[in-house]
């Protein structure tokens, strides 16, 4: 029975991780991964007996038993940060920056949107808060995501002369490094509220910081279908900024 079961949980998280690919053509780091992840899950359930043996019989599985430990605790830490993060309460007198993401043509991502929805409602509520929209033009791109993402809010009923572009950027740190630029240039509030997904604000806010800044974020919630392949992903960039040199 404890065979079906990580057979069954490895098809779905399989099937989880395949979602992004064939709806929308995405592949990265984190689908990856949990693409053989899912596989790994199902040779172990459907060979269960044969690798508990080996795991606890042979010095090559304790030495993999204690890594497997090690990134579950890593798994569980960064977790705990990225929930922490999404869940701090935004400071008065900000300026947002939305962090952008892929566009398709002319037409936000999906997970851009969410983005773009989140600084809409904040921007709404708060009708003396202006924004920085953050993002360059990939080569699949007809526009930059700033222009995508400062149609879309004027589109949606923001005013033009609250909201800036900057085209340039291509990662997260010129995202944050540029947009500060514009905004002591026009003498805005610098205290950022970092528009992006949950799962990438924690970074976001650690890049920002590391920067010198005063940031708190604002989370867009990410689709249910999305969110696992961008969780590994961001997994691995926490991993990666955590030995990245300033």
């Amino acid at each position: 029975m404890d065979k079906i079961i990580f057979i069954v949980a490895g098809v779905l998280f399989l099937l989880w991780f395949l979602a992004p690919f064939f709806s929308k053509k995405i592949l990265n780091a984190g689908n990856v991964t949990g693409i053989i992840f899912s596989l790994l899950l199902i040779c172990f359930g459907a060979n269960k007996d044969i690798f508990v043996d080996k795991l606890t019989n042979s010095t090559l599985g304790g030495v993999i038993l204690i890594l497997l430990l090690f990134l579950l605790l890593y798994v569980i830490t960064a977790t705990f940060f990225m929930v922490s993060a999404a869940k701090k309460t935004i400071k008065k007198d900000c300026t947002l920056v939305v962090l952008g993401c892929k566009v398709y043509g002319t037409k936000a991502s999906r997970i851009l949107m969410e983005r773009i929805d989140a600084a809409f409602r904040y921007l709404s509520k708060h009708e003396n808060v202006y924004c920085v929209v953050s993002g360059g033009k990939g080569d699949d791109e007809d526009i930059s995501e700033a222009e995508c993402m400062y149609q879309t809010l004027i589109q949606m009923g923001i005013d033009e002369a609250r909201i800036y572009r900057e085209p340039n950027s291509v990662n997260t740190r010129q995202n944050i490094a540029f947009s500060m630029e514009i905004i002591k240039d026009n003498h805005l509030p610098q205290t950022l509220a970092i528009v992006t997904n949950e799962f990438h604000l924690y970074r976001a806010l650690k890049i920002a910081r590391k920067q010198g800044y005063h940031a708190c974020g604002i989370p867009a919630k990410t689709a249910w279908w999305l969110f696992p392949t961008y969780y590994v992903r961001e997994l691995i960039c926490i991993a990666y900024e955590r030995v990245r040199k300033s």
